[in-house]
């Protein structure tokens, strides 16, 4: 079996997850077993897994030891549990049904879809004690609280209700609670872990002894570093890289941390998957680097994408898109600069920016981007608008896709747009924007960072609909290299290798 190990996979599915879904499938028509490992655990994991058509091929290390399988019991049934208390006085509300006693707040049931999300206790003081956490009407995990609202324990229950993994928390610096053991039942033996990597080892240690052909593959090598230094067992481990390897994406650049670490793993890495023929050379070169780097697209084209005809005249003139996260790599306040400045001569000129914002740093390069847009009084054509699954229709109908980031592994943006008949304007940097544009063929790169050239190259196109025009007939066909045939054939050849080794 070969895993894919990536963090989680949630709602607003980022691209590493998206061409590790497109990996799994890929590796189906291959009739290679492969399934995805997420090693965060999410309530709603199972029914996000689901709704993208990969439920049966995802394994998470929780839920693979707690087994909590379908319930049958109804949301009524487990409310009457949990409210049988004769002293309790019931009072109830939409998605609410709280319990007092003599007038104190007792237990509140929080619902969600029509079955039960949350329980929280608490005590005759009103500070909350426990709160337990329900999958599909069946007990998952309790978290329990000291007086001051901090996390103390996290217990987890297996399908018999009985507890298999509890999380032990202390105090740490503001009082924040850290994680200082994990307890571990499995086949009636209690095992004790400090970290979750310890726990994450364990577990592929777990699937390795079970299927001694595993290979193991990490999508997020900020997660999967530290197991893999952890393991005791025997297994090909590659690193998948998605994107530059150094900060300043130069092949001499300082590393990124995480790559330092990569570096020092020696004989516990097997090898390093680039998306990039450029990157692969450019780490192989390194004197760190001890291991082969092979070069796989991480993402590829349906072969019905690349025999379709997509109209230039279906395409709105002027419809600027961009396919980013809102976070400072992608730079996105010198498109909508230059955008701005565009807009002066070419008054219908649109810009539509498809990408989520990044909570962990607390909106502030959003924040700071609807800033910009507003103070420009911009917000009539430049738009916001978010995640969208399905970009199909964007692709097919846009003028130019832009690409302003510091520093990319690959672009599925780019691949998917081309792939569409749809021109890129790219910076020049590494890695992916110069391998997958053909400069003056299908689109145009430029200076990295140079906002005027950005600009004046833009208006170019803009105002030269034949050779937009042109960009757009010669797009597809590049991308052949890039079809699901041609990087199924890089895979097997690949596969093939490491077996041989």
């Amino acid at each position: 079996m070969h895993y894919f190990i990536t963090s989680r996979i949630d709602k607003l599915t980022s691209a590493i997850e998206l061409a590790e879904i497109k990996r799994l499938k890929l590796f189906k028509t291959l009739n290679i077993p492969a399934k995805i490992i997420t090693l965060n655990y999410s309530r709603y994991q199972g029914q996000i897994w689901k709704e993208l058509g990969i439920g049966n091929d995802v394994i998470n290390p929780i839920a693979y030891f707690q087994r909590l399988g379908t319930n049958k019991t109804n949301t009524q049934e487990v409310l009457e549990a949990l409210l049988n208390n004769k002293e309790l006085a019931i009072k109830k509300s939409q998605g609410f049904t709280q319990g007092f006693i003599e007038q104190k707040l007792r237990i509140q049931i929080t619902e969600y879809q029509g079955k039960i999300d949350y329980v929280t206790y608490l005590d005759r003081w009103g500070f909350t004690d426990r709160r337990d956490f329900y999958v599909n009407n069946q007990l998952s995990y309790s978290e329990y609280f000291d007086d001051g609202g901090k996390l103390i324990t996290r217990t987890y229950y297996n399908y018999q209700g009985n507890v298999f993994l509890t999380y032990h928390y202390r105090g740490g610096a503001g009082n924040t609670p850290v994680l200082t053991l994990i307890q571990l039942n499995y086949s009636n033996h209690w095992k004790q872990f400090d970290e979750e990597a310890d726990l994450w080892a364990y577990f592929l240690d777990h699937l390795v002894k079970r299927d001694p052909l595993a290979v193991l593959y990490s999508d997020r090598e900020d997660y999967a570093l530290q197991p893999f230094r952890l393991m005791k067992e025997p297994a090909p481990k590659f690193i998948i890289l998605h994107s530059a390897f150094t900060k300043n994406a130069q092949p001499k650049g300082e590393p990124f941390p995480y790559i330092k670490q990569l570096f020092t793993l020696g004989n516990k890495l097997t090898g390093i998957i680039c998306a990039t023929k450029q990157e692969a050379e450019d780490s192989q070169k390194r004197p760190e680097v001890k291991i082969p780097c092979y070069s796989i697209p991480v993402s590829y084209l349906p072969e019905k994408i690349l025999t379709q005809s997509f109209p230039f005249e279906s395409r709105i003139p002027g419809q600027l898109i961009a396919i980013a996260r809102l976070t400072p790599v992608k730079q996105l306040d010198q498109l909508i600069n230059a955008v701005i400045f565009l807009h002066q001569k070419l008054s219908f000129v649109d810009l539509k920016i498809y990408g989520y914002d990044d909570s962990w740093q607390n909106y502030e390069t959003s924040t700071r981007l609807h800033r910009i847009v507003e103070i420009a009084n911009a917000d009539g054509y430049i738009h916001f608008c978010g995640y969208q699954e399905d970009l199909t229709s964007i692709y097919q109908t846009a003028d130019i896709e832009v690409l302003t980031s510091a520093y990319e592994g690959f672009s599925m943006a780019i691949l998917e747009a081309l792939g569409h008949g749809c021109p890129v304007v790219s910076y020049n940097i590494n890695y992916g924007p110069k391998e997958l544009i053909k400069n003056n063929r299908t689109g145009n790169l430029v200076p990295s960072g140079d906002t005027w050239t950005l600009q004046r190259t833009l208006l170019h196109l803009l105002t030269n609909r034949n050779i937009l025009k042109s960009y757009s007939q010669n797009a597809t066909i590049t991308m052949i290299p890039y079809s699901q045939k041609n990087v199924a054939k890089k895979w097997a050849k690949f596969i093939s290798q490491i077996q041989v080794s």
